[in-house]
């Protein structure tokens, strides 16, 4: 698995961080193409637990589609054994990139959110750094560089001293945790698990660098909004990025609340020495809180959120997703850290110029690959 995630440039992990990653996958880890030379394509699986109106649903999530070149068609094989797995109400690729974008389009799945598929909200945060970046992926385009570039030290931000906002841990706010979600279950839209335990399971990444950044916002001492960052690191000569992984809040008090949470990340984000922000999976009710933060861009590119609903169902459903709901906070490629006991140096990066190329043919069988490999 390793040896085909290094090949395209995407994250490496260790068998630990497998078995962790793979247990999201309910029975569906992801599958594998082999030919008469080994293994030669993967798709990653993830499902997930959702509420709709009390109704519990499952959802499932695509990440890592990576095809070697002597397998061309092979992603279609994949595709169709991920859209085909049973018990779920859609299957979805929320984090595509521009050379594999189109291959979604052609295998049916349709743009979603609809009117925002194709948009990330970005807030520039070191602006020399960011021009540093970019000579560098010209330098750097069609080769890895042989040391981790921008790799400064950084500092933990402290905890926030707004009143109102303060920093939530998973184990001790769980009670606060579960009243939030079991709110956000009453209002009508289609939820997925934000309980105390889905996002304690989150934070047990044995090859994460950093523990991601937990915010909540309260209201008469209750929770009305919570956001959640992550630091990355796209590859060897990017900087760190600051990701949006979910802000989620109860109508009408914790708009204000949502905002505010936001504004602390990017302080964080800052602090941490990310050279952005962003919120990679946008709807419509996110995008008019995000645009409320100062110095927010919106990007218009390829479409990048991609869904297949099951029969009977469609675009109608009262979803609007988040970077929560894709593979942002399993996937990222975490920053190297000064701290010897966090994380894992010289970790394969996801590759600047996207996905790898399909340039021949062989035979091909797919099947599921297995927690632990």
């Amino acid at each position: 698995m390793n040896d085909l995630h290094r090949w395209a440039w995407f994250p490496e992990r260790s068998e630990a961080g497998w078995e962790w990653v793979h247990r999201f996958g309910q029975g569906y880890p992801g599958w594998v193409l082999e030919d008469h030379e080994g293994v030669c394509g993967y798709l990653g699986n993830i499902r997930q637990d959702y509420a709709l109106r009390g109704t519990s649903l499952s959802g499932a999530t695509g990440y890592s589609l990576i095809v070697l070149p002597r397998a061309k068609g092979g992603s279609r094989l994949l595709l169709d054994a991920f859209r085909s797995q049973p018990d779920v109400f859609a299957t979805s690729i929320f984090n595509s990139n521009d050379r594999a974008a189109p291959i979604y389009s052609r295998e049916g799945f349709t743009a979603f959110p609809q009117d925002w598929a194709d948009t990330k909200i970005v807030w520039p945060l070191a602006p020399m750094t960011i021009l540093s970046e970019r000579i560098a992926r010209s330098l750097y385009r069609n080769r890895r560089p042989s040391r981790e570039l921008f790799s400064g030290g950084r500092e933990r931000p402290p905890g926030p001293n707004a009143a109102g906002l303060s920093a939530l841990d998973p184990w001790t706010d769980a009670a606060a945790i579960n009243l939030f979600y079991a709110e956000l279950r009453n209002t009508g839209s289609l939820i997925a698990d934000r309980s105390a335990r889905a996002l304690q399971d989150r934070f047990s990444d044995p090859d994460r660098a950093e523990l991601p950044m937990l915010y909540g916002w309260r209201d008469d001492d209750r929770l009305s909004a919570v956001a959640l960052g992550q630091l990355g690191k796209m590859s060897e000569c990017e900087a760190p990025i600051l990701d949006i992984i979910d802000v989620v809040w109860l109508e009408p008090r914790g708009t204000a609340g949502a905002a505010a949470l936001l504004a602390q990340l990017k302080t964080a984000g800052r602090r941490a020495g990310a050279s952005r922000m962003r919120l990679s999976l946008v709807n419509q009710t996110t995008a008019e809180v995000a645009l409320r933060v100062p110095g927010a861009v919106i990007r218009h590119r390829h479409i990048h959120g991609h869904v297949g609903f099951v029969a009977g169902l469609d675009e109608d459903l009262p979803w609007a997703p988040t970077p929560f709901d894709g593979d942002f906070g399993f996937c990222l490629r975490p920053p190297p850290t000064n701290t010897p006991q966090l994380g894992r140096k010289g970790r394969a990066s996801v590759p600047p110029r996207g996905s790898p190329a399909f340039d021949s043919a062989a035979p091909l069988s797919a099947h599921h690959s297995r927690a632990g490999v």
